[in-house]
């Protein structure tokens, strides 16, 4: 009886650590990948802005000055997981801002601002 009672456990145990370990292959294989990304910049109080700045497809930091609005703006670029890429702008005096991130055309962030500059980042998972 106690073997019997014994292995039931053992079973559970390994069935309910089968059931909860996870797939390398849903966290590693998706990256690195190639992404759209798009950058997105509109206000309802101002049509031009100082300027936007944006991670590039290098990953450096690209600059536009005095960018008439809305401000679009589409890179193709290699991605891993945990990347960090950035949409930022400055505008005098202070005006309503929206800055949009998609990502395959999917909107992955977005945020309104009613100051002179903001700047808001997105982390790929």
């Amino acid at each position: 009886m106690k073997s019997v009672k014994a292995s039931l456990f053992i079973g559970l145990l390994l069935l309910f650590f089968a059931s909860c370990s996870r797939s390398d292959s849903d966290t590693n294989e998706s990256y690195p990948k190639q992404v759209n990304i798009t950058y997105r910049v509109s206000s309802t109080t101002t049509n031009k802005l100082v300027s936007i700045t944006y991670d590039n497809e290098t990953g450096g930091l690209s600059s536009v000055d005095n960018p008439a609005l809305p401000f679009t703006k589409t890179i193709t670029k290699t991605v891993d997981k945990y990347d960090i890429i950035t949409l930022g702008y400055f505008v005098n005096p202070a005006q309503t801002v929206k800055l949009e991130i998609l990502v395959d055309n999917q909107v992955v962030k977005s945020q309104v601002y009613t100051v002179s500059n903001a700047a808001m980042s997105y982390t790929f998972q």
